[in-house]
């Protein structure tokens, strides 16, 4: 079974790849849900922005939390996940705000915040999503397969 509360609200211990899948997954459909429902009500301009900040600061720990655990069944420090996080984050604020074009033509500022996002997207899929985590205990828990066998 999955326990949703663990996996986005604590920084301790380790969760396997299923478990991290089902975190992301879950929080990206809220992070659409509610985006879609903002612009549908709001639009794109300062209250609907404002509002979308909002979201993204307060999915922000949660995912911060689903990553480290994931990162600590590496055997690597869940500071980790922050480097990829942060600069997803300000990409997805400025973009937010509007100052990094429109959807149909992006500035410089656009361009970066896209290219980090998909570097931050493919290292996190590999590292995270893919590569098997520790095989037994390590210094942040037990592994996290062993309880299902």
């Amino acid at each position: 079974t999955i326990d949703l509360q663990y996996i986005v609200t604590s920084l301790e211990g380790r969760i396997n790849r299923a478990n991290w899948w089902a975190g992301v997954v879950i929080l990206r459909v809220i992070s659409i849900v509610f985006g879609g429902l903002i612009e549908a009500i709001f639009g794109t301009g300062f209250f609907g922005g404002l509002l979308a900040t909002l979201i993204a600061l307060a999915l922000f720990f949660p995912s911060y939390a689903v990553c480290a655990k994931r990162f600590q069944d590496r055997n690597k420090p869940g500071k980790m996940a922050l480097y990829g996080l942060v600069p997803s984050l300000i990409a997805s604020l400025l973009d937010g705000w509007g100052l990094t074009g429109t959807p149909d033509q992006l500035n410089a500022l656009g361009w970066i915040g896209v290219l980090v996002n998909l570097g931050v997207l493919l290292w996190f899929l590999i590292e995270l999503g893919i590569l098997k985590g520790t095989p037994g205990s390590n210094q942040y828990g037990g592994d996290p397969l062993a309880a299902l066998t």
